[in-house]
């Protein structure tokens, strides 16, 4: 329609019209593409309001995990050093030798760590970093994701493989069905439990495995392995903590500055 107009104002040599209608074809122009790219930047904001949320979902299944595995860990590292004190000393104080046999088996225990960054490999992969704003945010969320995959979150000693070599399988047995507890989550949990033998039965397993010296280097190595998987994981705690603080407040900013 304001071609037809143009056309027939240019026959007549209207020239005030027809400056007229050039200036109304390019104000709808500009306007329309403004309101395209508003439209684009409002849509960029909801997915990256969408993406924050995850993230911070993800940091704060991170937290909790990482609450959960400092507890298992501390029962591990208790296990192994009660142990290690038996064998360096020959005196059982109180415990029973069922509760040593326990121990041994309980210090092999493993609870590797795994981040959850699937919203993070998304994006990334995507190439849509940028989408989330803030670059100080985005080198925090890069620095947290790669370095915290530590491998002491996630070894699995040879002390494990050893002493469930010496211990009976039925008594490893009786062990997993009645003294451990485990969920779908991947929490773990030792139980209290009365021995399925005697203590003489007990005690030879125990003598076994504190008279290996190779193993007892191997507890002592996994002991200093888990020494520092606790101090690594109250670290990266703290920092999920001030990531996920961090990812509230650029939620909070409905219209942040990118």
């Amino acid at each position: 329609m304001i071609l037809r107009r143009v056309i027939a104002h240019f026959r007549k040599q209207e020239w005030t019209a027809i400056a007229i209608d050039l200036v109304i074809v390019v104000l709808g122009v500009v306007i329309g593409i403004q309101v395209s790219n508003w439209n684009a930047a409002r849509v960029d904001r909801e997915r990256a309001h969408g993406y924050l949320e995850r993230i911070r979902d993800d940091l704060d299944a991170d937290i909790a995990g990482y609450r959960d595995r400092l507890a298992f860990w501390g029962e591990v590292s208790a296990s192994g050093a009660k142990g290690l004190a038996y064998a360096e000393s020959g005196d059982a104080g109180e415990a029973a030798q069922w509760d040593l046999l326990r121990a041994y088996f309980w210090a092999s225990q493993v609870g590797a760590f795994n981040l959850t960054e699937a919203t993070y490999d998304e994006l990334r992969s995507a190439g849509e970093l940028g989408l989330l704003g803030d670059p100080r945010l985005r080198d925090r969320l890069a620095s947290y994701y790669t370095n915290s995959k530590n491998p002491a979150l996630s070894e699995s000693p040879e002390y494990r493989q050893h002493v469930r070599g010496l211990i009976p399988l039925e008594i490893q047995l009786y062990l997993w069905e009645n003294c451990w507890q485990n969920d779908l989550s991947g929490k773990q949990r030792a139980l209290a439990c009365s021995s399925p033998v005697d203590e003489a039965r007990a005690r030879g397993i125990v003598d076994v495995i504190r008279n290996d010296t190779t193993l007892m280097r191997e507890l002592r190595y996994w002991m200093s392995t888990m020494r520092v998987a606790e101090t690594i994981g109250r670290n990266y705690m703290v920092l999920a903590t001030g990531l996920r603080d961090a990812v509230d407040a650029r939620i909070g900013d409905r219209n942040p500055a990118p």
